[in-house]
């Protein structure tokens, strides 16, 4: 009983982090994407980029908020789900801002940061959800 009570307590607080990030991530994405474009990818963002950074932004948000919402029931069906879905978006997002960092050539400020942070938050998620499932 306690070991359920200190992952569903590891994966409650997971959620309010990974959410919260997601939210600050996602409000600048909609509201200026080009000084993020610029500080991830060291490069000025075109029409294009920018309305694709803008959706990026419009679905971190809605992720971010999903997140934080899911925390207080992160034992139902639906706050598993949420876990899954932010746990495969960490891992995802690690895996493209990693490569890209390494192999592309494009790189900011903030892109082998965010792609290091998405990495770790996803290990963490991984391990609390397959302590779940125990």
């Amino acid at each position: 009983m306690w070991s359920w009570m200190e992952n569903a307590m590891s994966l409650r607080l997971l959620l309010i982090l990974s959410g919260g990030l997601e939210i600050l991530a996602g409000l600048p994405a909609l509201i200026t994407p080009g000084p993020l474009l610029s500080l991830l990818l060291g490069g000025s963002a075109d029409q294009i980029a920018s309305v694709l950074a803008r959706l990026f932004g419009a679905g971190v948000f809605a992720l971010g908020l999903a997140c934080v919402k899911a925390r207080h029931d992160v034992a139902s069906p639906a706050g598993l789900a949420v876990s899954i879905g932010i746990t495969s978006y960490n891992v995802l997002a690690a895996v493209v801002l990693l490569w890209t960092a390494a192999a592309s050539g494009l790189g900011g400020l903030l892109l082998w940061g965010a792609g290091i942070a998405h990495a770790a938050l996803g290990l963490l998620f991984v391990s609390a959800l397959m302590t779940e499932e125990r």
